[in-house]
């Protein structure tokens, strides 16, 4: 079998590219062409100019640098050479880590003399839920994402309420030949905001199996740990944008000789030390749709650790009742996976 889940990425997704502290947007202009920044503490992304190819700051440590220039500029999907240096005067470790009325302007140049002017549109920093800015509200905050297709990036839409997290509500989606807006997806709800990790793409995703390769999916609970959940969209050809796949399942796998979905949950059970594993097998079949043909379900009981192996098992295992499968697939994973 040939999945395609996202695996190459998983280096990328450590626990603290989701919990960034601070989020700054800036906007201005380097040289003559207009720019847009994106901070989640000191990772950054931008574009600007006629190209509309989303790039990544490589912030470059005091101690590390060969020259004055304090950022290296890469493709966000490639850092193998470098495109450009930008040096921000004033920026460290701890530019964000300060006054919320600090940086509003940041001002710098690039390795052949452009002028680098920036100005801060929007701020949010979170410390912890005692943060006087967990007071924040906002609407519809445009923030980039790193990955992109071949054709499309993409910003999420992000809104927060008074003492709540910050939630994902839309997608922008845009061309990347012209940089013109020809999709927004409103409607979501329950999707945590992971920073700008919060949308996956990759080469080989096809969902649909057309052979486009334009596809993605959105995280809505996190990048690590078991039970993953995820939105998958496709982009029709016919239709000329993007639609949501029916699939309703946790960390799934994609076999594009068989044209099937594999959802992979696991469960607790009514004991401390037991567990029940979920398997759904959905079908590909056709205008965008999946049917769910099959249903493995095992409930586990009694682990404990096999010393000849040092491997956790199980003493019992059973086929699901019912209603147990009914309860696991309504489960909602709420652990914290930071350490996993």
């Amino acid at each position: 079998m040939n999945y395609i889940k996202l695996i190459l990425l998983i280096i990328l997704l450590i626990p603290t590219i989701s919990q960034a502290e601070f989020y700054h947007i800036y906007t201005g202009t380097i040289g003559q062409n207009k720019a847009e920044f994106y901070f989640a503490d000191n990772h950054a992304f931008y574009f600007a100019g006629k190209e509309h190819q989303v790039k990544h700051l490589s912030f470059i440590r005091e101690r590390e640098r060969n020259d004055k220039f304090n950022f290296n500029v890469y493709y966000a999907d490639s850092f193998e050479k470098i495109l450009d240096k930008i040096y921000i005067e004033n920026f460290n470790d701890y530019v964000f880590g300060s006054e919320e009325s600090s940086h509003q302007h940041l001002n710098g140049y690039t390795l052949n003399g452009d002028k680098v002017n920036l100005h801060k549109i929007f701020e949010y920093e979170k410390h912890s839920e005692q943060h006087p800015l967990s007071e924040a509200e906002f609407n519809n905050i445009e923030f980039l994402q790193e990955h992109s297709t071949k054709d499309f990036y993409f910003k999420v839409l992000i809104s927060k309420k008074k003492k709540e997290e910050v939630e994902i509500v839309g997608i922008n989606i845009y061309s990347k030949h012209d940089g013109r807006l020809i999709q927004t997806i409103t409607g979501i709800q329950g999707c945590k905001f992971n920073s700008y990790v919060s949308i996956m793409t990759h080469e080989a995703f096809d969902f649909n199996f057309d052979g486009d390769n334009n596809d993605f999916y959105l995280t809505k609970n996190r990048n690590y740990g078991p039970n993953q959940i995820d939105d998958y969209y496709v982009y029709d050809k016919t239709q000329q944008q993007f639609v949501k796949l029916n699939l309703d399942g946790n960390d799934f796998r994609f076999d594009d000789e068989e044209k099937e979905a594999t959802s992979y949950k696991t469960c607790p059970g009514k004991k401390e030390n037991d567990e029940i594993s979920l398997i759904d097998d959905f079908k590909y079949i056709g205008n965008n749709r999946y049917k769910r043909v099959k249903t493995e379900c095992l409930y586990k009981s009694g682990e404990y650790l096999n010393e000849e192996n040092n491997q956790f098992e199980y003493k019992n295992q059973r086929a699901c009742k019912p209603k147990e499968i009914k309860d696991c697939r309504n489960y909602i994973d709420t652990n914290d996976y930071d350490d996993y």
